[in-house]
């Protein structure tokens, strides 16, 4: 939602460290529709990265009714060499998600994570942790959309500025309110652009949540 991946693809661009970033899904993309992607499993067989994220639906990662998810996060990590650093993202509770914490858990769904690359190297990315933290410390301030489900782009700048901390341990502090590229006519456009009174909180949050 709102060029995530390009905005921390411009945030490292910002700080000199110059990431290419590629993003591949689907809408409400379960890990067993990639693992069934003749695409996917092309791109991770012919090409090399220096980090992998992987993200499982956030139901189904806590359901697992359409697809295992250690059994397909199994599959697609083989295709992975070891020399490339796997991350999954820990996306955020939402209000009609509450019914499946059946066990009553501060961060389900990173608990749900932790099985599933348990004996790895995989690195859990916390977005849903800061999500949390952001919604008890500034109530007054949305960071989903009216569906109370997706980012809105303040949520979607908070994301960003956990992986890209996440990713090179630097501050986000003081990092562009909004960044643009270019559309197929050569057009600026805006990825996304947060207000200045709710910049330095997101930042903030996403150092305490990482550091």
């Amino acid at each position: 939602y709102w060029n995530l991946p390009s905005q921390v693809e411009k945030m490292s661009i910002e700080r000199g460290l110059n990431w290419e970033v590629s993003h591949f899904t689907v809408p409400s993309a379960r890990l067993r529709d990639h693992w069934n992607n003749p695409d996917l499993k092309s791109i991770l067989e012919s090409e090399t990265f220096d980090h992998v994220i992987i993200q499982e639906h956030s139901t189904n990662i806590l359901t697992g009714e359409d697809g295992n998810p250690e059994f397909y996060f199994g599959q697609i990590t083989s295709l992975i060499p070891d020399s490339t650093s796997i991350h999954f993202f820990s996306t955020w509770m939402y209000p009609s998600m509450e019914d499946l914490n059946i066990n009553n858990e501060e961060y389900p769904i990173e608990e749900s994570i932790k099985q599933i690359i348990d004996g790895t190297s995989t690195q859990i990315i916390p977005v849903g942790r800061a999500f949390k933290l952001f919604q008890e410390k500034y109530p007054q301030i949305d960071i989903l959309m009216e569906d109370n489900k997706h980012p809105n782009p303040n949520g979607s700048y908070l994301a960003s500025c956990i992986i890209f901390s996440h990713l090179s341990s630097e501050t986000s502090l003081n990092l562009s309110k909004r960044y643009k590229g270019k559309d197929s006519k050569g057009v600026d456009i805006y990825y996304s652009i947060v207000e200045d009174e709710v910049l330095t909180f997101l930042q903030q949050i996403s150092d305490e949540i990482i550091f």
